[in-house]
């Protein structure tokens, strides 16, 4: 690898008169300069960008961890995030953690994770006490980490909201018996004292299903252990699930269910899959409903019906948060603030916490 010393000596100056020149320094003569750039392209140097980020205290580089990128939405995620970075000038190291507190807790911290100005956690896994503690080292946003809400600082998906309105939508479209695709079933009582419990019970999942029973109850509507059945979050999951579902129902036969809320489009997409498969018409028959608002989802026939969440409001909101933490934090270096838009120190500067829009989305599978 070429070096600034290969360079210096290329070039007959010093390091020092190297790296000035290299930078642009104005103590450097224009000829000696033209010398040492001359050299640096012969020899095809490319400085140590990493290095000379540290050494000023800011890398530019935000970490990005998620639970698994084979999925639609935390894609799309990660590509929005990436971009809007960019823009404002931030690299993004991006890692998938396959929904593992142990894996979480390695990529945290990684080495890789220590070059890293602040870090976006989507869905955190660990203990809130070890991200409580991560935070106090390194700048942090939580995306849905429900458990260490208010604790620092968090961007929320309406879980609750979008459940609810998923359910009074295919009931206003004349949907009686709704079922509900991938979460285990849990009392209402179980689901309302969720908050001191673990984090499987404190999860998106459970709060979307939260929203789902209060608008049953509220509506007159079934819910039972009959009407919840748990699943994987992907496509093939949902098509496997839809599709013992309907063992017994002849092909081109009636459910004894007329709605659907799937707990994401993922499973949405197979459950849709396997009815069609199976000649139920849709939403004739059964009407379909997903939560994220996917892209995919217009891309299905009939075309999917879903709770919308705008990924790049996600991570717009994400990266306002970071940024602005980053900001007022200390440079590693010097102990001065770069940029910052704050007089407070970031442990002065209490939690931040924002919960993104919602909208349905009719496309065609739940609208009669």
């Amino acid at each position: 690898m070429i070096t600034l010393d290969d360079v210096a000596q290329r070039a007959g100056v010093s390091r020092m008169t190297a790296s000035n020149a290299l930078h642009g320094k104005s103590v450097v003569r224009p000829a000696t300069a033209a010398r040492v750039l001359a050299a640096a392209k012969e020899l095809g140097y490319q400085p140590n960008l990493a290095a000379r980020q540290l050494s000023r205290g800011r890398t530019h580089v935000i970490g990005l961890t998620l639970a698994d990128i084979d999925l639609i939405f935390p894609a799309d995620l990660a590509a929005q995030v990436s971009d809007l970075a960019y823009e404002r000038g931030y690299q993004t190291l991006v890692q998938q953690t396959r929904f593992s507190s142990e894996h979480e807790r390695t990529m945290l911290a990684s080495a890789s994770a220590q070059v890293c100005d602040g870090m976006i956690v989507c869905w955190p896994r660990i203990e809130p006490a070890e991200m409580e503690s991560i935070a106090r080292v390194r700048p942090v946003v939580a995306y849905d980490g429900f458990d260490v809400e208010g604790r620092i600082d968090g961007v929320f998906t309406p879980c609750e909201a979008g459940g609810e309105a998923a359910i009074r939508h295919l009931a206003a479209h004349g949907c009686r018996r709704i079922i509900i695709l991938g979460a285990p079933f849990r009392p209402m009582d179980a689901l309302l004292g969720r908050a001191g419990g673990t984090s499987e019970a404190n999860s998106s999942a459970t709060r979307r299903l939260l929203g789902a029973a209060r608008a049953l109850a509220d509506l007159g509507l079934p819910y039972d252990e009959s009407t919840v059945v748990p699943c994987g979050w992907g496509r093939e999951t949902g098509h496997a699930l839809m599709s013992r579902l309907l063992d017994g129902v002849p092909q081109g036969g009636r459910p004894d269910f007329d709605g659907v809320f799937c707990l994401n489009d993922p499973i949405a997409i197979g459950a849709l899959k396997a009815l069609t498969d199976h000649g139920v018409r849709v939403p004739q028959d059964v009407a379909v409903i997903g939560f994220d608002g996917v892209r995919d989802g217009l891309y299905t026939t009939p075309g999917l019906t879903s709770v919308r969440i705008d990924a790049r409001e996600v991570a717009s909101t994400c990266l306002d948060l970071l940024i602005e933490r980053i900001e007022a934090t200390p440079n590693r270096r010097t102990g001065a603030r770069t940029g910052a838009r704050t007089s407070e120190a970031p442990a002065a500067m209490p939690p931040r916490t924002h919960t993104v829009g919602y909208a349905i989305v009719p496309r065609g599978s739940a609208e009669r």
